[in-house]
Order: C-alpha cells, then sequence, then structure tokens
C-alpha cells in the first residue's frame, strides 16, 4: 500500500517577472520539484525543490516585511489575487 501525503501549496509574497506586479504567489512542491505561480497573471516557474527552499521563501517574506516600512502597500497583499505596482 503506497500512502501519499497531501502537500499544501505555500503561499508566499514575490515580485512576478512576468507581469511585474508584487503579488501573491503559489508554490506547490510535488516530488523533487515544485511549481511557483502567480496568482495575478498565471505565470508558472519550475522550482527544484530542496529542504532549504521553504527557508527561503521565509528569507523573502523577512525581506518585504522589512521593504514595507518604506512601502506598507505591500501589507495589503493577504490573499491570492492581490497585486500591487511599485515604483
Amino acid at each position: 500500500m503506497i500512502i501519499e501525503k497531501e502537500v499544501k501549496p505555500i503561499l508566499h509574497r514575490q515580485k512576478c517577472s512576468a507581469c511585474g506586479y508584487y503579488t501573491i504567489f503559489r508554490a506547490i512542491p510535488a516530488g523533487d520539484k515544485a511549481c511557483d505561480s502567480c496568482t495575478y497573471c498565471g505565470h508558472t516557474v519550475e522550482l527544484i525543490w530542496f529542504s532549504d527552499l521553504k527557508s527561503a521563501i521565509k528569507n523573502i517574506e523577512k525581506m518585504l516585511k522589512d521593504m514595507s516600512e518604506i512601502f506598507p502597500e505591500l501589507n495589503e497583499l493577504k490573499n491570492p489575487g492581490d497585486h500591487i505596482l511599485l515604483d
């Protein structure tokens, strides 16, 4: 019997290279890879999944939290599809 563990997507904030907006991204791990997609425009990137990738995503979140002191609009990114354009 093979038991597959359901993996929940990891939601995180990031700037999309396709649409240029800061938005919520959804990383879905699948074996040794993960699909990271923009919830605004749908742009998807395949990532190599490694044990420290979750930590790297948390570091990006920490950086954006620090940036929110300069750009408080970043705090408005809470739900998939939310997006803002910063100059």
